[in-house]
């Protein structure tokens, strides 16, 4: 006996796109921001993000969790804002458009949310890439723009007025002091294009002020 039964629909496939636009848009959040201190939090997120795609089989379900998952990361981006939560937005917007961009049922509605879709994944991609390049690929490929220096706070802050006044007029564009934990160290930028016969007379000024010890060349991604 020969049995036949109606195959229950799948997700649609513009469904599908959209929820892996946003697992994708959950990307640059953790490549770019290794350093946060709720990290592990980041990473839980992403999980969350990508819950859907193991429901694609039950069109039900995938509606469920995309909107579980998309409206809470709207506040919560929004509450860990200083937290760098705010970079999951674009994937908690791509969830939402997912759970209706059915265009079996609102032809016309999910082609908006498709194309929205696309166009929100790409803006982000875009801005992301622009943040990468700024703050991490550019300071790494350029040189050294700035001697950085070990100090004794009490003896350089005696003349600093003084110090700074002597080190400006040797081409310094900064002269700043920066502490880590117990370390303090004197940073002198200098600019871009500075000779190196001027770099060798500032550093030789530098290593001459009071309280000051090793001086070295500071790379760009640390000292700006």
């Amino acid at each position: 006996m020969e049995t036949t039964g109606a195959r229950a629909p799948a997700v649609h496939g513009w469904q599908r796109a959209l929820a892996w636009s946003a697992a994708v848009a959950t990307v640059p959040p953790l490549a770019l921001l290794l350093d946060s201190y709720v990290y592990p939090l980041h990473v839980v997120l992403a999980a969350l993000v990508a819950i859907p795609l193991f429901l694609t089989r039950r069109p039900a379900a995938f509606t469920r969790a995309t909107l579980t998952v998309g409206l809470p990361l709207l506040p919560v981006g929004l509450l860990g804002l200083y937290a760098g939560l705010l970079a999951f937005w674009p994937a908690a917007v791509l969830l939402l458009l997912a759970a209706f961009a059915d265009p079996r049922s609102r032809p016309r509605s999910a082609a908006v949310m498709l194309v929205s879709g696309a166009l929100v994944l790409a803006a982000f991609l875009a801005c992301s890439g622009s943040y990468a390049w700024e703050f991490h690929v550019r300071p790494a490929l350029a040189g050294p723009r700035a001697f950085r220096a070990v100090t004794e706070p009490d003896a350089f802050y005696a003349g600093l007025g003084t110090h700074e006044t002597r080190l400006r007029r040797l081409g310094a564009t900064t002269v700043s002091e920066v502490a880590s934990g117990d370390a303090h160290y004197l940073v002198v930028g200098f600019p871009e294009d500075f000779p190196e016969e001027r770099r060798a007379a500032l550093r030789a000024e530098i290593a001459t002020l009071p309280g000051v010890g090793r001086v070295e060349l500071c790379p760009a991604r640390e000292c700006g």
